[in-house]
């Protein structure tokens, strides 16, 4: 028939691109990078959540769980990419955004420095919540 099309052959442009393409310019690089850091936290949040539900109410194994060595070193290295995330994500703002105040646009920085300054205040507010308990 006029409309059907054969299993064996596919219809639309055909993928030329070699698998290591991202390789050849190192702002591909860094943004395969930034993607790769994406997995590291949702690996790092299933896990966590996981130790939570297997470890019930027990609070002391769930403190052991926590302060063993493999997950220390895993929480650092999923730290270092999530806040790598983060300051890409937050680099990128003003060239994803465009901003105006009245008839003149808002510049690059000052839409980048806002979304810094909003990090750290909710970093320290975070904070003072988290360790209150424990210092107060």
């Amino acid at each position: 028939m006029h409309g059907q099309q054969s299993a064996g052959r596919s219809v639309g442009y055909p993928w030329r691109q070699p698998s290591g393409w991202w390789l050849k310019n190192s702002h591909y690089i860094m943004y395969m990078i930034r993607e790769l850091t994406a997995v590291f936290a949702a690996l790092w949040v299933v896990i966590f959540l996981a130790q939570i539900a297997m470890n019930g109410r027990n609070v002391a194994k769930w403190s052991a769980s926590l302060a063993s060595p493999g997950w220390l070193v895993f929480s650092v290295i999923a730290f270092i990419f999530v806040m790598y995330h983060a300051w890409t994500a937050f680099t990128a703002t003003s060239t994803l955004m465009y901003m105006r105040m009245g008839k003149e646009p808002v510049p690059a920085g000052t839409i980048n420095g806002s979304m810094f300054v909003a990090w750290l205040v909710a970093t320290i507010v975070i904070g003072v919540i988290l360790l209150t308990p424990i210092f107060g």
